[in-house]
């Protein structure tokens, strides 16, 4: 729960970083920001999001995607604060405000100071630049008239959001088991509404205990020890020490907690905003092909009475009346040595009807081939939808955009008249094991090109068994260790769509040995001369892999 007492303890971690110089910055999607900060010889890269889900602000190690082209307000905070200086970093009361104090020289070269406001306020979230006096310069959103009756445009003067609860951290234990008195708080929803900054799960675990006034002292002044909880309602949570609840994981500081709580979400969510409209179209597209292939069989099933239809026209040529036309006819079965009627379509003779089964026999027989023929081409469909479907869930907003380049290459998608996107190689996740690289293709693109074109024929190559997943493949030749193959094993199914599973069983062979099957896509391969290996995913040990920087 990222709210004020939190920011509150998380600002001491950001110290190390006044007097440090903004290198750089870049955007990770339309609402986050990684500003690198150069402080005593050590480069700091700064996480802040202000989605109105998951707004933050934190030290990051991983590996954000960048947009090719940034945006104009990510161009805008370059040219306005690129270079500049951190004086002073301090947080409004104990708001979800973070304000920092930057100094530098402007086009003129003279001196001069700005703030950078950072308001991680969920759905009101906002990044402002403001001078000396508080004028705004710009923001990432623009708002006439907010939540807090405040304008938030260029050349207004800023205003913080107007609060009338108290700052907790002003009084102490004799002061707040006073206000505690005198306010009534006698339930969580009362103290959040007398105090600023106080979530839910910080509020409810003061009222744990009897000494409600006493328990939120204690939370207030406790030590610091992040902790992922299970919180309130037993929802997954974290905090900057685990108040009443339960410890999922712990970790040395809340910004390695942050980094590691938010991360996957956070990416997921992202992915989700700018390509639901693509996993929808994949969707409809396996569903598309599963009814297809269920009419295709119903049609193959009626095919079994052509048979049938082939004895009824031989059966009716031995009626002694081939002329007339009736709405039956009762002939012998030679067949079952039994009496048969057959009807008849009376506005034909018996002669034209045994023709009319005859043709409709000759067609059943010749559909057969085909109706088989279109139910492999549908299943071969599903199958690589499938493939795409398992791909995207577990993709980067650029390798969901490399699938949607696919989907427009075999003319699924119409291509934007406007997509001028250059071609470049594939970036290849790449780990680092004792200086030996593994690499991971995370979709159809990746495969094939790390399988087909960047592997050496004597690179060992991965793959789940029998199931989608990535292409990985490690750089080496010659004899590989034990542990280099558990690795890339490892990786193989733990970026596979058994990746839940337990002893999981991973083929690997010599690329060499990887073939492309003709008249499929190029996503399906067969190979020779593999071996199997069983493994358990350990995301511990995945995690603290080196990843090479691309």
């Amino acid at each position: 729960m990222f709210d004020g007492i939190f920011l509150y303890k998380l600002k001491d971690e950001f110290n190390i970083l006044k007097t440090g110089r903004i290198s750089k910055i870049n955007e990770s999607g339309d609402t986050d920001f990684i500003i690198t900060i150069r402080s005593q010889r050590v480069n700091y890269n700064l996480m802040i999001s202000f989605s109105s889900e998951f707004s933050r602000i934190h030290y990051t190690n991983r590996i954000y995607d960048s947009e090719i082209k940034p945006k104009s307000f990510t161009m805008f905070l370059r040219k306005h604060i690129e270079g500049y200086f951190i004086e002073d970093i301090f947080q409004h009361e104990t708001d979800r405000i973070l304000v920092f104090k930057l100094t530098g020289f402007n086009e003129m070269q003279d001196k001069n100071t700005k703030y950078l406001i950072c308001e991680l306020m969920g759905r009101y979230s906002n990044l402002i630049l403001t001078n000396d006096n508080y004028v705004i310069i710009d923001s990432l959103k623009h708002d006439g008239v907010g939540e807090y009756n405040r304008t938030i445009l260029p050349n207004a003067i800023y205003e913080y959001p107007k609060s009338n609860k108290l700052n907790p951290f002003n009084y102490n234990m004799n002061e707040l088991d006073e206000i505690f008195i005198n306010n009534k708080i006698d339930s969580p929803k009362r103290l959040i509404e007398i105090f600023n900054g106080v979530s839910l799960s910080c509020a409810y675990s003061a009222f744990l205990c009897d000494m409600h006034s006493k328990k939120f002292y204690e939370i207030l002044n406790s030590k610091i020890k992040p902790s992922i909880i299970k919180g309130f309602n037993n929802k997954t949570d974290f905090y900057y020490n685990p108040l009443s609840y339960e410890i999922i994981k712990e970790y040395n500081t809340l910004s390695e907690m942050l980094d590691d709580y938010y991360y996957e979400i956070d990416m997921k969510a992202k992915v989700k905003a700018k390509t639901d409209d693509l996993v929808s179209f994949v969707k409809k597209q396996i569903k598309k092909h599963d009814e297809k292939i269920k009419k295709l069989n119903i049609l193959l099933d009626e095919t079994t009475q052509a048979d049938e239809l082939k004895i009824k026209g031989e059966l009716l040529l031995s009626s002694p009346s081939l002329k007339e036309k009736k709405k039956y006819e009762d002939v012998f079965n030679y067949y079952t040595n039994k009496m048969d009627r057959i009807l008849l379509d009376d506005k034909y003779t018996i002669l034209e009807n045994s023709n009319r089964f005859f043709k409709k026999y000759q067609k059943m027989k010749t559909s057969i081939k085909y109706i088989n023929e279109q139910i492999e081409i549908a299943k071969d469909e599903r199958e690589y939808f499938n493939i795409l479907y398992y791909q995207l869930l577990d993709s980067t907003i650029n390798e969901a955009l490399d699938i949607k380049d696919e989907l427009i290459n075999n003319k699924y998608l119409f291509k934007p008249l406007s997509n001028k996107k250059s071609k470049q190689k594939p970036k290849l996740l790449t780990y680092i094991l004792n200086d030996t690289l593994i690499y991971v293709g995370k979709n159809n693109i990746q495969n094939e090109y790390l399988t087909h074109k960047f592997a050496k024929p004597n690179y060992m190559w991965f793959h789940v068994k029998n199931a989608p997943g990535s292409h990985v493949v490690i750089a080496k030749d010659g004899n590989l260790l034990d542990d280099e193959i558990r690795m890339a094993a490892m990786l193989a199914a733990n970026y596979s769509s058994q990746k839940e599973s337990s002893s999981i069983p991973v083929d690997y062979t010599l690329i060499k040995y990887i073939k492309k099957i003709p008249g499929k896509r190029a996503c399906f391969v067969s190979y020779k001369n593999q071996k199997t290996i069983y493994i358990d995913i350990d995301l511990d040990i995945i995690n603290k892999l080196e990843v090479k920087k691309q």
